[in-house]
């Protein structure tokens, strides 16, 4: 069997969708004369003829326009000299036509004597300017929704880059302070090691597994803090009164993960003191509209300026992408005593 010396291009499908919109148009607009005509009445070969010459420069000047002038000059903010362009453009079609039309309609229409008047050109002028237009604007309107459809999908990947990026920095943050409380116990020898060691596994199996989609269920990171919490009081005792409580229906509510965990840990690693009345108090609160989560908890008087940060700086960076117009986080100290509040809508807010 003998083979092409040569292979065939392979048009893509958006390439392909293009010439199949424009031969789409192009019928619909000979369709449309010839019923136009049809219905007046009109339609015989020499008016048959003239659709199709018309046609032809029509689609000459839509196409020069559109393929060479528009992204040489126009494209490239060359303005005079693409206006320059099709002024040249037109005239030369304008100068051209008449002596074809001439040769082609002589015998269907006697009475055209000379190829050139002035009101011809001038016609041939302006509704060549016409197709222009029109393929000036459908060429400028595709280019805008092509580049807003790519910046979106642009933007898309850069926010999902920067949120995994964000997440990156949580999970050794979060890993690298409960580290350190199992470090506290194996230090110490204590018989409680084991089970700490099993919290942590559930841990890192939510953060590993469970947490790697954009949005969890509530009741999942709930847990999670839950476990969390028993992990720190393995290592507390009776140091510090731990509250959690939780208010209201979780089933069906989503939620991106490691977000109420980042309050949580922050509560626990500036809120530890060895005497205290308020200790760390958690509330999560579910409404129709709404969800709100706040911690409350003495602030060390160990708490070493300017260390650490991470986790609530990540927060607002998170909620900012995750959470646009969507979210309140309200972080106060007020007489030795921390108050964080998140808030999150179901809608954003008017």
């Amino acid at each position: 069997m003998s083979t092409l010396p040569f292979s065939l291009p392979v048009v893509p499908i958006r390439k392909r969708y293009q010439i199949a919109l424009h031969v789409v148009g192009w019928l619909i607009f000979i369709i449309w004369i010839i019923y136009f005509l049809y219905s007046r009445g009109s339609l015989t070969l020499y008016k048959a003829t003239d659709v199709v010459s018309g046609l032809l420069f029509h689609m000459a000047i839509f196409y020069f326009n559109w393929y060479v002038l528009i992204p040489r000059f126009l494209a490239r903010n060359r303005i005079l000299l693409y206006i320059g362009c099709v002024l040249a453009m037109l005239l030369v079609i304008a100068l051209i036509r008449p002596p074809i039309d001439y040769y082609l309609f002589r015998e269907f229409n006697p009475k055209m004597l000379a190829p050139y008047s002035y009101e011809r050109i001038l016609q041939y002028m302006v509704a060549g300017l016409m197709i222009v237009f029109i393929s000036s604007a459908l060429k400028v309107t595709g280019n805008y929704i092509r580049n807003e459809s790519r910046n979106k999908e642009l933007e898309k990947q850069k926010l999902t880059a920067e949120l995994a990026f964000l997440k990156s920095q949580v999970n050794p943050h979060f890993l690298f302070n409960t580290l350190n409380n199992i470090y506290s116990l194996a230090y110490k020898q204590s018989p409680e090691t084991p089970d700490a060691i099993m919290k942590l596994s559930l841990l890192m199996r939510y953060m590993l597994y469970e947490s790697n989609d954009s949005q969890v269920v509530l009741q999942k990171e709930v847990e999670n803090i839950f476990n969390f919490i028993d992990l720190q009081k393995l290592r507390l005792r009776e140091q510090t009164s731990i509250q959690f409580t939780t208010e209201g229906e979780m089933a069906g509510i989503m939620i991106a993960p490691m977000m109420l965990m980042t309050l949580v840990e922050n509560a626990f690693k500036h809120g530890l003191v060895s005497k205290n009345e308020i200790g760390i108090k958690m509330h999560l609160l579910v409404e129709k509209e709404y969800l709100q989560f706040s911690t409350v908890n003495n602030i060390s008087t160990h708490k070493k300026k300017g260390f650490g940060g991470i986790g609530l700086q990540n927060l607002k960076q998170r909620l900012s992408m995750l959470y646009p117009n969507r979210h309140e986080l309200s972080l106060e100290e007020k007489e030795g005593i921390y108050y964080a509040t998140l808030k999150i809508y179901a809608q954003p807010k008017k």
